[in-house]
């Protein structure tokens, strides 16, 4: 009998190809979000910076993620998911090169600002391989971005330490993720192709305004209130104006013909315990992340920490990257093999041990690594998992938008943790004779350590109601047929 010589079809070599491109993509987008943290510390011994105001560094891309994100990806299902990456990329590199050549700590602001903008990638390369991919393929090309993320999160923290052994700033270091993004910029405009599935909409302008004052003014009142004082006029107004414009948004979104954000698909029975999950990942993911290297990196002679520099931080980030790339990259199929609720179940167990553990003990380096391998295991487990749950209860034309709520609700929950969490460091500060130099004792950190395992513990409550959600599915007749798609 002739041997059977025929290697892949011209289409999935062709969506093999897509998903290749899209992978280099969130690899450079892991790398500026894991270069950053291991950073912040030295930005704030370099700019003079109190280790609350300093949280700003990640709380402020977090909350433009979650203000952007859905119009981001509104516009990519209407207009093209490629054509939104290539522009938020663009307002990336600018950021980026802002950050890398600036000596203001304002401007250095309004660069991570533009930053945050990255979020919509992943949301919006999710739609391109739903676009090219169908069938139970789709997840494991989900896992292998979630993957590349995290991975590219390892080198990130890792190219920055070991070039901090070479410059002495952290502005230097800073063309690190800057060179990555310009390097993603030629792969997106000549390499990826656009989406087929078009969504038939309008931007809901009225929504996007209310979102933003809504998320902007709460999130500066989380910010500030223990600055400016919880019970003061200027808290109490901002949190005023959160609550009327995030209120006047719901209705105005049910009332709405084509809403920016459907409030009744996100409230869905189905839908609606994995979009909250997707919110305490968020906390968990983000919350934590400058308390924790600030302690770390706080010199033994103040009574905690343990005088790390940006390398050893970057090397202290290896445990919980690598062990997050590889249980990410399992999370499709230990998802098929168990069902979706006890794999997030799993994750969110991990994650609370992980807490758990530094809250009650945190004197030794070993201790924060075997925390990193636990935090990384869940949080693969989670971010692999949950999209493509959700993706299963959306229809083909609205996967840009509904997995962008998906990464929204992360963001906000990041931003808004770190909020709360630089609030709550400001509060427990050392008394230092240093001038200009400001840091929060143990009791800081150790409460919010202890508040992110609470909320990873009722994550894992919440994962255990958590139904069934099918694959997701292939286009319906009658609709545009994605280019390149797999063939069964």
């Amino acid at each position: 009998m002739p041997e059977n010589t025929a290697g892949p079809s011209p289409a999935a070599r062709s969506a093999l190809a897509v998903v290749s491109f899209l992978v280099f993509v969130e690899l450079c987008s892991g790398i500026l979000q894991g270069s950053i943290p291991t950073l912040v510390p030295l930005i704030g011994r370099q700019m003079h910076i109190s280790s609350g105001d300093l949280s700003w560094v990640n709380t402020l891309p977090l909350l433009v993620s979650g203000i952007s994100v859905p119009l981001a990806s509104k516009l990519g299902d209407m207009y093209g998911h490629r054509r939104m990456i290539l522009i938020t990329m663009t307002a990336v590199a600018v950021g980026s090169l802002l950050a890398a050549t600036t000596d203001s700590f304002a401007v250095l602001l309004v660069g991570r600002a533009l930053q945050g903008l990255y979020a919509a990638w992943l949301p919006l390369d999710f739609a391109i391989v739903r676009d090219r991919v169908q069938g139970k393929q789709a997840g494991a090309a989900i896992g292998l971005l979630v993957g590349a993320v995290t991975l590219g999160g390892t080198l990130g923290a890792l190219g920055t330490g070991l070039l901090s052994e070479h410059v002495a700033t952290a502005k230097a270091m800073l063309w690190f993720p800057a060179g990555a993004i310009l390097l993603c910029l030629p792969v997106v405009l000549f390499l990826i192709p656009e989406s087929v599935t078009r969504h038939r909409s309008r931007i809901d302008w009225t929504g996007a305004l209310l979102l933003s004052a809504g998320l902007g003014t709460g999130l500066l009142a989380l910010g500030r209130g223990g600055e400016w004082g919880w019970t003061s006029g200027t808290v109490l107004a901002l949190a005023l104006v959160a609550v009327v414009s995030l209120a006047v948004f719901v209705l105005a979104e049910l009332r709405a013909a084509q809403p920016l954000i459907d409030v009744r698909l996100v409230g869905g029975r189905c839908l609606a315990p994995l979009y909250a999950l997707s919110f305490l990942i968020g906390i968990a993911m983000y919350g934590s992340q400058t308390a924790t290297s600030t302690f770390m990196a706080t010199p033994k002679q103040f009574g905690l920490g343990f005088g790390y520099d940006t390398l050893s931080l970057s090397l202290m980030a290896l445990p919980t990257t690598l062990s997050a790339f590889a249980s990410a990259g399992l999370a499709d199929r230990i998802s098929r093999a168990v069902g979706a609720r006890t794999a997030l179940a799993l994750g969110f167990a991990s994650f609370t041990a992980s807490y758990a553990l530094i809250a009650l003990i945190h004197d030794a380096p070993w201790q924060f690594v075997v925390s990193g391998i636990l935090g990384g295991l869940g949080l693969g487990l989670v971010v692999g998992a949950l999209p493509v749950q959700i993706m299963g209860h959306l229809p083909a034309d609205q996967t840009g938008i509904g997995t962008g709520i998906y990464n929204t609700l992360k963001a906000l929950a990041g931003s808004v943790s770190g909020a709360v969490f630089a609030s709550v460091l400001n509060q427990h500060l050392l008394k230092l004779p240093i001038p200009g130099v400001e840091l929060s004792d143990i009791h800081g950190y150790t409460t919010v350590w202890t508040s992110c395992a609470v909320i990873c513990l009722v994550g894992l409550a919440l994962s255990l109601t958590v139904g069934r959600t099918p694959a997701p599915a292939a286009p319906e007749v009658g609709e545009p047929t994605p280019a390149g798609a797999l063939a069964d």
